[in-house]
């Protein structure tokens, strides 16, 4: 007998139990979202969520008072903390971008279940950092929010937590 026949005699039946579990298991994906809701109302100086950011999840489109991100794909989470930028006033609609922004990082956490929709509500009781309502961050808050979460729209910019103030780097004072 040849023990290497041998060895692949049992291990054809082996492998075809695997690979049936395996397309067992897969006949239904999951259905996972996270979505943000901007919650302020309209007014003449509306707060635009700018950009968004949850778990792993990047809200880079911007969601005028009232609207909504509508549902991106994720995975089920436990409680994550939630990050936006605000525009003050700002219209997307025209070409110029935000001339300035409030950063904000949510109270508490925010988790999903596996086949579930999270739905973020963007306002001051869900968020803290709206200076224009008397929240404000700290600036070692701030300071992780636009260096770690938001790099790219920080870049050349120092954002000011007591103030809700953005200034390009060369103007910021040290």
């Amino acid at each position: 007998m040849n023990p290497v026949a041998g060895e692949t005699e049992h291990a054809v039946p082996i492998l075809g139990l695997c690979a049936g579990v395996l397309l067992c298991g897969c006949g239904d994906a999951a259905h996972t979202y996270v979505s943000l809701d901007n919650h302020y109302p309209a007014s003449k100086t509306s707060l635009v969520v700018y950009q968004g950011w949850w778990q792993a999840v990047p809200f880079s489109t911007p969601i005028l008072p009232g609207g909504s991100s509508g549902p991106q794909p994720t995975v089920a989470a436990s409680d994550n903390t939630a990050y936006v930028v605000l525009a003050p006033g700002w219209d997307p609609k025209g070409n110029a971008g935000p001339t300035s922004v409030i950063v904000m990082q949510s109270k508490t956490g925010f988790a999903v279940r596996l086949n579930d929709t999270l739905q973020i509500p963007v306002d001051d009781e869900h968020f803290a950092g709206n200076c224009l309502t008397g929240s404000h961050l700290t600036q070692q808050q701030a300071d992780f929010i636009t260096h770690l979460v938001f790099p790219v729209t920080f870049e050349a910019i120092r954002y000011d937590a007591a103030t809700c103030t953005a200034k390009p780097i060369g103007d910021a004072a040290p």
